[in-house]
This record gives C-alpha cells, structure tokens and sequence, in this order.
C-alpha cells in the first residue's frame, strides 16, 4: 500500500475543502416571495412558472430590486452574471440569473430550472373530473 506524503495530503484536503466551500457558496440566494417584502409586488403576486417569460423576468427583477434594496450593500448584491431561486406565491420555483441589474428586465430564467408546485391534498389530476367516481371493471 502507498503511503502519501504530508503535502500530498494537504494538497488533497485543499481541493476538498476548495470544492465544499464552492459547492455551498454556487448554490446562492434563494428569495421566497411569500415574505412580506415581496408578496405585495405587481408582478409578483400572480405569477408562477406557467406564465410568460416576460412576466417571470419582470416578477424576478421586481424582487432582485427589493432584495438589493434591503441588503446592507445594495451595489455589491446580486451582480451581473450571479443567480438566485425564485420561489413564487403558488410554490413554484426557478432559477435566474441577473443579466443586467440596472434594467427593469435585466434578469433571465435559466432553462430548465422551472420547478411545479407540489401538488396539494384535494388536487385533481388534469383530466379528471372531482365528481367522477372511477369505473373500476366496467366495459
């Protein structure tokens, strides 16, 4: 069996450590706009991941204003080219990356990141009827 040397194994524990520390610090911001700073916001308060691009990138620079806003270094917060998770009013949620912070549209979805709200108790499945009792055996 190889023994590995001192440096090989700090050499080892720093790319680790590089690695954590990268891993947690990518994974961002996440603004939950079912806070009371958010919830209220015109583009905000109806929109999910089923509607419009434009809607979804208005609603999401709506709230990376406020979240800038409110943070104790509002120039330095959610720069050019940095992502955070949108989870909107239904509990849908997406991720966006901030394009341009001083456009009112400067924010875009990143494909594929769109997530459905987690279906509720009493939710029908599309295509189904709530009245309809299933027919089980009939012809």
């Amino acid at each position: 069996m190889k023994k590995l040397r001192f440096g090989d194994k700090a050499r080892r524990y720093f790319w680790v450590l590089l690695f954590a520390t990268y891993s947690v610090s990518a994974a961002g911001v996440m603004i939950d706009v079912l806070g009371d700073e958010y919830r209220h916001l015109s583009q905000v308060a109806v929109t999910t991941v089923d509607s419009d691009k434009e809607v979804r990138m208005s609603g999401a620079s709506q709230v990376a204003a406020v979240y800038r806003a409110s943070s104790g270094a509002p120039f330095s917060t959610l720069p050019a080219g940095s992502t955070f998770k949108v989870v909107w009013p239904d509990g849908s949620s997406e991720y966006v990356m901030i394009v341009n912070p001083a456009s009112g549209t400067g924010v875009d979805p990143i494909p594929g990141s769109q997530q459905k709200a987690p279906a509720q108790a009493g939710d029908v499945p599309a295509g189904a009827s709530a009245d309809a009792s299933p027919t089980v055996g009939a012809r």
